[in-house]
């Protein structure tokens, strides 16, 4: 049975079981990329009166020059939220590390990051400035109007014991609870420490929250206990927790 070999230059008729060539046609001209096998190569009545073998490049994909943008979801359209980053460096700087890494600084942070985050998403984020030396209550106030008031803080005990916990103050309401559940939640999926669960403290910042503003107060972890690229994995990771639970919150 005889065979073809096409190659650059030409189409080849081959001998079966043979290196050598029968026939051959050249490929030349304008239309090197076109052969036509003559008719001579076939038996049979079903033989073609010619056969065309094309070997043509496709053309490239055209891109176009403005594509379509696909928008961002902003489900927290309207949403308007205050963050407190506990403490303020200058005048009180918090608890801190062995490195001198204080709870004032990353909790500046964390909130940063946070409202970020959220703004991505479509909320309007306020972020206190604790440089002003206001009081618990006038920091609590500013919550006045707002869908929630968050409070950001890490812990300190004896720089051996983790773990993360979300408070809302004694008297807190039924809101205030599921909210500070759906955060911790959201804190234990991804922060690789003890889940200290919430609790109820009474805490003046949250107290002066004007009602119905729902406010909790996180705890993402003891910085105490924390040091290097550690610190700055848990802010990141906190943050990020904290802010999928506003959302879940505000849009369940």
């Amino acid at each position: 049975m005889a065979w073809l070999r096409l190659t650059k230059t030409a189409l080849y008729l081959m001998k079966s079981g043979d290196a050598c060539y029968i026939d051959k046609v050249e490929l030349s001209g304008e239309k090197r990329n076109q052969v036509r096998i003559p008719r001579n190569w076939f038996t049979g009545s079903d033989a073609p009166g010619a056969m065309v073998i094309e070997d043509i490049e496709p053309p490239a994909c055209r891109i176009a020059s403005n594509p379509p943008t696909i928008p961002t979801p902003r489900p927290l359209l309207g949403k308007k939220i205050v963050l407190d980053p506990g403490h303020g460096e200058d005048r009180d700087p918090g608890a801190k590390n062995a490195e001198g890494r204080t709870e004032a600084g990353e909790s500046l942070k964390q909130a940063k990051l946070v409202q970020g985050f959220l703004q991505a998403r479509g909320a309007t984020v306020t972020l206190i400035d604790n440089a002003l030396n206001l009081s618990l209550e006038e920091i609590g106030a500013r919550g006045a109007g707002a869908d929630c008031f968050v409070a950001l803080h890490l812990n300190s005990f004896n720089a051996a014991v983790q773990g993360h916990e979300v408070l809302i103050d004694r008297n807190g309401t039924d809101v205030d609870f599921r909210f500070a559940t759906i955060v911790n939640q959201e804190l234990d999926q991804v922060l690789n420490i003890p889940n200290r669960g919430v609790k109820r403290q009474g805490l003046a910042v949250l107290r002066a929250v004007p009602l119905p503003v729902p406010a909790i107060l996180t705890e993402s972890f003891f910085i105490d206990a924390s040091s290097g690229t550690q610190v700055d994995d848990l802010i990141l990771k906190s943050a990020q927790a904290i802010a999928r639970g506003i959302e879940r919150f505000l849009i369940a």
